[in-house]
């Protein structure tokens, strides 16, 4: 028995993804016995995609057959791009040694699926505005875009970084992208400056090439707008005008009161100070109250914020030291926390209290009526000194602002004094909104970051369009928080975790409470 003959019309092939070309391919039996060839398709990688008609051709001695190969390459970022060669096999049924390949060359269309968003759309200042660019391909082949901003009006200047980026298939890339005024304003009203963002293919497309009708998913393009505000608004005169004032006041006073004797501290400065003694109890679900002994020889206390471990997250010095008491506000309700305390004698600090520790109450959506008496249980202090403080009651006060819309997952409650702060904002109305939020706090949470979504539809007072300072009516919104402070949960935002996965400028809500003015 020999090898079969095989003979394929043509060798180089063209066609673009979700279309469709065909070849024949012609088997010689050169033996001397009647043939079954099973014909196959193969390549460096598999190619399901293509298809054999018929799979098995019988073949008469010194007699040849013809079958069909049709090719069918999908579209989308797992679809083939470029020049995929091939090859047509042809194998004996009755002795599988005998077999034979004709190779061939199919070159793939690319399609470009590149898409763009820019947040946030409308950014406002007196000289610049920050924004950032997100471009994700869902093409079949990977793009190289230039970024480059233009207004109609020639009124801005544009700074990006990166200006030149690579997008992989099935990825998403970001850039910032500064846009500054070239005329700024002392005064008068405010200005909406449009202005476009391109990603440009680079290299540049051969001069002559047809462009494409429509919307080109090779040259994404995006709108955006600076709001221009004067330098001088009425705000700032008023601000400058009061700081003024009580400049003056102060340095009228300088000057007309005397040679009074300056204020000297209560410590020698020389002797370490003791060691204090601290007790810690909740006062509300926001709030809980210290109480220590007061120290002689002293300046001042240190107030440390501290976890279990002895780790502190937060310090408060120039404590007054004729206090022996105080209440610390603006905490997570049911949350437990621990501070120390130490005393100050000029530059001396002495050692740290033991830690005391206490769990703030839970929220209520109603508040008990106020109660002159302590609440039950509840003991008084009476440090050295004779002054006696009283433990403060745990009932905590109403808590209005609530969001009367109902919450769930996608929306949870918040209370007054909690902030978050958003990685991202995107409208509801935008194709697979829902999806990404959720996939980026996902993403989050697997680097270690507590990240989530909400789906906002006006039920929060405090977290409003950036551009129109309402509520948002239909947005998602990917955040870290809620915590005790905006500082704190910007912290988190702009940690190394977060921007790797996410660059964003971290702008910070109190849901529960409408912004001021």
């Amino acid at each position: 028995m020999t090898d079969p003959v095989l003979r394929l019309e043509t060798t180089q092939l063209t066609v673009e993804p979700g279309g469709q070309v065909r070849a024949e391919v012609t088997v010689l039996n050169p033996g001397t016995i009647v043939e079954s060839y099973a014909l196959d398709v193969v390549g460096e990688q598999p190619i399901p995609w293509a298809e054999v008609t018929p799979p098995v051709l019988s073949v008469y001695p010194q007699q040849q057959e013809t079958a069909t190969i049709v090719f069918n390459p999908p579209t989308g970022p797992t679809g083939p791009a470029g020049t995929v060669p091939f090859g047509i096999r042809a194998k004996s049924e009755v002795d599988p040694l005998n077999s034979a390949v004709v190779e061939g060359q199919l070159e793939i269309g690319q399609v470009f699926g590149l898409q763009a968003k820019l947040t946030p759309v409308t950014s406002s200042g007196r000289w610049r505005g920050l924004h950032t660019i997100q471009f994700s391909n869902w093409g079949n082949a990977p793009a190289r875009l230039r970024i480059v901003g233009s207004d109609p009006d020639q009124a801005l200047g544009f700074l990006i970084r990166p200006d030149v980026v690579d997008v992989p298939l099935g990825a998403t890339v970001t850039a910032r992208i500064k846009a500054r005024t070239r005329k700024p304003v002392l005064r008068g009203s405010t200005t909406r400056l449009p202005f476009k963002v391109v990603g440009e293919p680079d290299p540049p497309r051969p001069f002559g090439m047809p462009e494409t009708p429509g919307v080109d998913p090779g040259r994404p393009v995006v709108d955006g707008a600076f709001t221009q505000k004067p330098i001088l608004t009425r705000g700032v005169i008023t601000a400058a005008t009061v700081v003024g004032a009580a400049l003056i006041g102060v340095l009228a006073f300088a000057l007309t009161r005397g040679g009074g004797a300056a204020a000297t501290p209560t410590g020698d400065g020389t002797t370490l100070p003791g060691k204090p003694v601290l007790t810690a109890a909740a006062a509300g679900p926001t709030s809980i109250a210290l109480v220590w002994a007061q120290l002689p020889n002293i300046d001042s206390y240190a107030l440390y914020y501290v976890d279990d471990a002895g780790h502190v997250n937060k310090s408060e010095r120039g404590v007054d030291v004729k206090q022996t008491a105080k209440t610390v506000t603006g905490l997570n309700a049911g949350t437990h926390y621990c501070f120390k305390l130490s005393a100050v004698n000029g530059k001396l600090e002495g050692p740290p209290s033991a830690a005391a520790c206490a769990t703030t109450g839970k929220a209520t959506p109603t508040s008990a009526p106020p109660s002159s008496a302590p609440p039950s249980g509840g003991t008084s202090t009476a440090p050295p000194g004779g002054a006696t403080t009283s433990a403060p009651p745990s009932s905590a006060p109403t808590q209005t602002g609530q969001p009367s819309a109902s919450v769930g997952v996608d929306a949870p409650q918040f209370a007054p004094g909690q902030w978050i702060a958003a990685v991202d904002l995107a409208p509801g109305a935008l194709v697979n909104a829902e999806q990404n939020a959720k996939g980026l706090a996902a993403q989050l949470k697997s680097a270690g970051v507590d990240a989530k979504a909400l789906h906002a539809t006006g039920q929060y007072p405090g977290l409003y369009r950036l551009d129109t300072k309402k509520p948002m009516p239909d947005d998602w919104v990917v955040y870290v928080g809620p915590a005790g402070s905006p500082d704190q949960a910007q912290a988190v935002c702009r940690s190394p975790q977060v921007q790797q996965i996410r660059s964003s400028t971290c702008p910070r809500f109190q849901p529960a409470v409408p912004p001021a003015g």
